[in-house]
């Protein structure tokens, strides 16, 4: 490549090439500079007028997303599933969206005091002296640095809610609804309807008519599509888990006595039970006070200013509250732990352990299978990862299914043919098979002889591969002849109920009969609810959501038809009269439909003040830089 270089610069016309290239890149690098400007965001991801946030920035949101879903879930999740599952892209909308709001904020010039920021944390009890219940710096530190979040960052996410909180309590400050609308809504919520409703046996309408062979050969024919058969597969499934080797492994007698000696005391004996003392004040300082004195080793006998004094003694689950039971009995508390003061109805609680008493000790044979249950299960999973590394090494070396259940030493199973759900084709579902949840999925995107990948669920590891394909076809219409006919037969039999009841619906519509009289033809009566309906009470009415629903859209004299929760009967209900709230009734319901409607005008304002600002505010975002940060997440998987 250089002794071509070399040579074009030799020549007239190479030494032009070469201008003309360098120009063209720099060129392209000055084009790239003026995109860049134009932009106006530099690194940022987004940005809108003077506040915008970087990669940097993001990530850590995103890192706070995944503490907070994380805290109440049983799966812990990551970075790679949050943007598998799009969350990363959801994320980024908001962080985007609230820069709109911030950015017109600031153009405004609004913004929260340092006083305002500070008098906000005074009202966060994490950050609260549990002595003195003020703001505490060190716990506040203390805080933060277990969240990994910085002071400042902290700070200014407090600072841009209470901006925003400011922008949206403007919106909607002083709001108050127009009586006129303020009296529809009340005669909306006041309205009551009266219905009135039977339970119609459909088993005793007349039955169809037997079909005929010629129509059933007719509706084969005619349906052979539906009537084809899915593809279906036999699958072998490899499961490996920790109980495949537990037979593999030995726990000794001296091993059993050994780990029961040391810790039978803590983990199999009876509860501890703990005596402490409860001391109620009628002050928030008395009971401050007292705390101080009895954490420096007062005897809870000569605190002065007790409103009352008392001694328990019992079990951890004696205790309701959770915070007293977990300062009293919860792991390494000794004597002399305190709790408090905490705020018990209009007085102020502090306690104070007294002593511990040891449960009772179970005897070794009464506890040594759990003790070799345990020491078995925990070599079997020592066992278990030497064997995913078998297990891995045989999968990178291509080995059929089979070859690789050999070579970890778990046996292969081979199921039925099953269609994509997993059922038989006499609608058996296989639990086994569908519990290998993606692996089962991707034994039939892959042909026959081929594994899927390894697949971890729980604390399982599935593959599976075809083992045969039993291709999509129409069976005979000798081997479908009885299930045609009774699918035949339900239809006409729906089709005979339903063709019934639009009858029955339409006589009393037209006023050719009422529902009395289909009642008492049916042998069955009328039934009402206990009072009128509104649209306060339906849920309490007792009837099925669908009818509530059409109780309220449908006019006066309307007739509908439910399944009722039983069998073959259908509710047959009639909207017998429709009555307007009295005046008594609208002024006592005024303050509940200003509410409601107060609720409702503020968030469509809201929304319209966003759309505003949106409109004014340019927000502008860095797609590239966005992707560039999925690139990461998929790159350090």
């Amino acid at each position: 490549m250089l002794a071509l270089m070399k040579s074009l610069m030799n020549s007239f016309v190479g030494k032009i090439i070469v201008m003309i290239i360098i120009a063209g890149m720099a060129f392209w690098g000055v084009d790239q500079m003026f995109a860049q400007l134009r932009g106006g965001i530099g690194s940022n991801m987004a940005a809108a007028g003077s506040r915008g946030f970087d990669a940097v920035t993001f990530d850590r949101r995103v890192e706070s997303v995944i503490r907070n879903i994380n805290a109440d879930s049983e799966e812990p999740v990551t970075k790679p599933e949050l943007l598998e599952q799009g969350v990363i892209d959801q994320v980024f909308q908001l962080e985007a969206a609230k820069l709109t709001l911030l950015g017109y904020a600031d153009s405004i010039g609004v913004h929260p005091s340092t006083d305002a920021v500070v008098e906000e944390l005074k009202n966060i009890d994490a950050f609260k002296n549990p002595l003195t219940g003020a703001l505490d710096l060190d716990t506040y530190r203390d805080v933060l640095y277990r969240s990994r979040i910085t002071q400042a960052d902290y700070e200014q996410q407090l600072s841009d809610d209470l901006t925003m909180k400011a922008l949206r309590d403007a919106a909607g400050a002083a709001i108050f609804p127009p009586k006129t609308l303020s009296g529809l809504q009340a005669r909306y919520i006041g309205e009551a309807r009266n219905v009135g409703w039977f339970i119609l046996d459909t088993s005793s309408l007349p039955e169809p008519d037997a079909p005929t062979e010629d129509e059933i050969r007719a509706y084969y024919d005619e349906n052979l599509e539906a009537l084809k058969q899915p593809e279906r597969r036999m699958i072998d499934v490899l499961r490996m888990s920790a109980e495949d080797f537990l037979s593999e492994v030995t726990v000794t007698d001296q091993e059993v006595a050994t780990v029961y000696e040391a810790s039978k005391s803590e983990r199999y004996s009876e509860p501890d039970t703990r005596t402490y003392v409860e001391l109620m004040f009628s002050s928030r300082e008395a009971a401050r006070t007292a705390f101080g004195l009895l954490a420096a080793g007062a005897d809870p006998a000569s605190v002065e200013g007790v409103a009352s004094r008392e001694t328990r003694t019992g079990r951890r689950e004696s205790v309701s509250d959770p915070l007293l039971a977990e300062a009293m009995f919860g792991a390494g508390k000794q004597s002399g732990a305190l709790f408090g003061p905490a705020e018990r109805g209009h007085q102020w609680l502090v306690a104070r352990l007294v002593s511990v008493q040891p449960g009772a000790v179970f005897p070794l044979e009464q506890v040594e299978g759990e003790i070799r249950d345990q020491l078995s299960r925990e070599r079997a999973a020592v066992l278990l990862f030497e064997k995913m590394e078998a297990l891995d090494r045989a999968i990178g070396a291509g080995y059929p299914i089979g070859q690789i259940a050999e070579e970890v030493g778990v046996p292969l199973i081979t199921f039925a043919p099953v269609d994509q759900s997993g059922r038989t084709r006499e609608g058996v579902a296989l639990m086994g098979l569908i519990s290998a949840g993606e692996a089962f999925q991707q034994a039939f995107e892959i042909p026959v002889g081929e594994t899927s990948n390894r697949i971890d669920i729980g604390e399982a590891t599935y593959l599976t591969s075809p083992h045969k394909v039993l291709e999509s076809y129409t069976p005979e219409f000798e081997e479908l002849r009885e299930d045609v006919r009774t699918g035949l037969v339900r239809q006409r039999e729906a089709n005979g109920v339903q063709a019934a009841l639009d009858d029955l619906t339409d006589r009393i519509k037209s006023g050719e009969s009422t529902l009395e009289a289909e009642a008492r033809a049916a042998n069955e009566v009328v039934e009402t609810p206990l009072a009128p309906i509104t649209r306060r009470t339906a849920a309490d009415s007792g009837l099925p959501n669908a009818a509530v629903n059409s109780v309220f859209s449908g006019k006066e004299g309307d007739v509908f038809t439910f399944p009722s929760r039983t069998g073959d009967a259908v509710m047959v209900m009639q909207i017998t009269d429709i009555t307007p709230p009295s005046e008594a009734d609208m002024s006592e319901l005024a303050p509940l439909a200003n509410s409601s409607l107060l609720t409702s005008l503020q968030t469509d304002l809201d929304q319209a003040m966003e759309a505003e600002i949106a409109a004014t505010m340019k927000l502008r975002t860095n797609q590239g830089t966005l992707r560039a940060y999925k690139a990461t997440i998929t790159s350090d998987q």
